[in-house]
């Protein structure tokens, strides 16, 4: 037999291959490009030196999230750092406030920022004199955060900044263990639905471990440093002391936590001027039936150390803009479910686009938040209801589920990445969040613990209603099931009258 050598062919078959390479490689490339995994989007987020392992406790018990707050700052030794959007002026106010003076008065150092749009309840503009009070002590500063006073000039170029807000809420103690999520300082957080007229169901996270608490340290520390905030000065004259009242709340909150109920006013030892403050604090007290089990409260019940990471955004008047690009950046990365339940839903065109590239891969996305019946706040809903039709016909494989009536307000801020990432924080999808406020959010890189979040909110999603939609042949959209459904006319009305003013929008 003749010999074939091979050597003949050999340019040929190079030619060839080079020709495969020149049509394959830019798809290879493209495909390459589009398997960016969860875990390496994960790992490009700010981290420190002290590593980004933490123990974490989900918060999702109103009462749990109380007694969360209330153990963390009674057991602080050294120092607290502490910012919140709301603290209002009730007996979760202002024992919070009463707590923080007992602990100056035992040596612990206080920063304490509170934002200036939402002083709840507050009788007049500027109505600071609980934090006046809690000023005085020498261990102790208050910011307030960009006073509306100081943006009215600037809003004559940008309207925006007059809402610009601090929205984060954190708690830290001992620079050792932190707290944030969406809860702020008020009834409608912590006690339970039917103990007062409007309940929130949120999400909290408690860790431990020092690089989530450097993390949030520097959070605080850029917003604390910038220059519209107020620092809060104690009277020079205080005709009326607020000490009292402050520690007369921290106690009928304290003893009531510990299972000892209300106590019989008249055995108090306190200004008479305040007995009907007491009354009124009491008369509240009395109604949280299940605020009353915190002796058997523990922080952590064997909770294992996991990835951790922090994103924060300054407001509109700062520079940081670590959440949008990084939650669009773990949507491109999901490859087979997104859970999302968030309590404010009008979308950008950023955050809608990334929504529909997920769904073009075939990616369920689950979409829960309030309805007309739930929410607090009607103008985001009003603006939802003129987009859902529209993310059901371009998102196939989206389902949006609404909370009815008879549920509880969702305040909360969290998403969930193919059961491997969790998303908890401040962040609501809608322009205040994304464009004008600060906030904060925690990613927590665990399977078991997104599987168990997930889990969380399947059940809530059972609860809950689905609006669906049909398509026709031409494109049109017929609603199956839809906020008419279910909401009252009126309230229908007014919502659509307010989506029709599309130049709020930004401002939402």
């Amino acid at each position: 037999m003749k010999h074939c050598d091979h050597s003949l062919y050999r340019p040929l078959l190079t030619a060839l291959l080079a020709l495969c390479l020149l049509v394959l490689l830019p798809a290879n490339l493209a495909a390459a490009a589009n398997e960016v995994s969860l875990s390496s989007v994960f790992a490009s987020f700010p981290s420190t030196l002290s590593g980004d392992g933490a123990r974490v406790r989900l918060l999702s018990g109103n009462e749990e999230a109380w007694y969360a707050r209330w153990h963390l700052i009674d057991n602080a030794k050294k120092s607290l750092t502490i910012t919140y959007f709301i603290v209002d002026q009730d007996i979760f106010g202002f024992s919070f406030l009463g707590l923080l003076r007992k602990k100056a008065r035992q040596g612990v150092t206080i920063r304490l920022m509170v934002d200036d749009r939402f002083m709840r309840s507050a009788k007049k503009l500027k109505d600071y004199d609980e934090l006046e009070e809690l000023a005085r002590e020498p261990n102790v500063e208050i910011k307030i955060y960009n006073p509306i006073g100081r943006q009215l000039l600037p809003a004559f170029a940008d309207l925006r900044k007059v809402f610009a807000s601090n929205h984060d809420k954190i708690i830290i103690a001992d620079n050792r263990i932190c707290l944030t999520g969406g809860r702020n300082i008020g009834r409608d957080y912590f006690v339970q639905l039917g103990e007062f007229t409007n309940v929130f169901q949120d999400l909290d996270v408690l860790m431990e471990g020092p690089g989530v608490v450097s993390q949030l340290q520097q959070a605080f520390d850029e917003e604390w440093k910038a220059l519209p905030n107020r620092l809060v000065r104690r009277d020079p004259v205080n005709f009326v002391s607020q000490s009292a009242k402050l520690d007369l709340a921290y106690h009928l909150m304290n003893r009531y936590l510990q299972g000892m109920g209300i106590p019989e006013l008249h055995k108090l030892n306190f200004p008479r001027s305040l007995d009907k403050t007491a009354q009124a604090l009491c008369q509240q007290l009395s109604g949280f039936k299940k605020l009353s089990s915190y002796g058997s409260y523990k922080p952590f019940r064997g909770e294992r150390i996991m990835p951790v990471r922090i994103l924060d955004r300054h407001s509109l008047l700062g520079v940081r803009r670590d959440i949008a690009t990084n939650l669009i950046r773990m949507i491109d990365a999901a490859r087979s479910e997104i859970l999302i339940q968030n309590a404010y839903v009008v979308l950008d065109e950023t955050a809608e686009a990334a929504l529909r590239r997920a769904s073009q891969r075939g990616v369920k996305i689950f979409l829960c938040t309030n309805s007309g019946e739930s929410t607090n706040h009607p103008s985001t809903v009003a603006f939802f209801l003129t987009d859902w039709k529209r993310l059901l016909a371009t998102m196939p494989t989206a389902r949006i589920l609404v909370y009815p009536k008879g549920m509880p307000c969702i305040h909360t801020k969290a998403f969930v990445f193919d059961r491997q990432i969790a998303v908890v924080g401040t962040y609501n999808l809608d322009p205040l969040s994304m464009v004008i406020n600060s906030e904060v959010v925690t990613v927590i890189n665990n399977q078991p613990f997104a599987r168990r979040l997930a889990l969380r909110m399947e059940a809530d999603f059972a609860k809950c209603l689905e609006y669906k939609i049909s398509k026709e042949a031409d494109g049109r959209i017929n609603v199956i099931f839809g906020p008419e459904a279910h909401t009252e006319a009126e309230v229908m009305k007014k919502l659509e009258r307010f989506g029709r003013m599309k130049f709020l929008r930004p401002l939402i």
